[in-house]
């Protein structure tokens, strides 16, 4: 009867979605932290940070190292978070601002890996390197763009929090 929800990551985090309230849509019932995009979003780009393999003659493995154990904690703080909205809000408060410091963190070492990678580029313009510096770049647009997600979501449960402190 309906179909499966099936996450398409670009199209969601595009500038496209901007016609509406802060570009947003219920798209159905949470019923877990699995339903928030915040979530999946997270996953995926954790899988995709450890799926990177860095380029030859370029010493990024303990770059990638720190990049990967950063990474993982992301969706496990998000899902923390969840299970801690309703019995200690202030606890899932403070997970979804340290969940935040963590990509800030990430988006600095991606930052820095993208200038390491320029830096080299006058020595070698191998194809290898430009396309490790497009996922660099794009990694850096999707972990910018998680943060505004994750602050935002923090403000969504800090409001129903408050209405619902309102009500009782």
């Amino acid at each position: 009867m309906f179909k499966k929800y099936q996450p398409n990551f670009r199209s969601k985090f595009s500038a496209g979605g901007r016609g509406k309230r802060g570009g947003f849509r219920v798209r159905g019932p949470i019923k877990s932290f699995r339903d928030l995009d915040v979530y999946t979003k997270s996953t995926a780009l954790s899988a995709e940070i450890f799926a990177l393999r860095a380029p030859k003659n370029f010493e990024l493995d303990e770059e990638l190292k720190i990049l990967k154990d950063l990474s993982k904690y992301i969706p496990k703080m998000i899902a923390e978070s969840y299970g801690n909205r309703f019995d200690n809000f202030a606890v899932a408060e403070r997970k979804l601002e340290k969940t935040a410091e963590i990509i800030t963190a990430i988006i600095s070492k991606l930052d820095f890996i993208i200038l390491v990678l320029k830096g080299k580029e006058k020595i070698s313009l191998a194809e290898e390197i430009k396309e490790f510096q497009e996922k660099m770049e794009r990694l850096l647009k999707d972990y910018s763009t998680l943060r505004a997600k994750t602050l935002n979501l923090k403000r969504a449960w800090i409001r129903i929090n408050e209405n619902f402190n309102k009500k009782t």
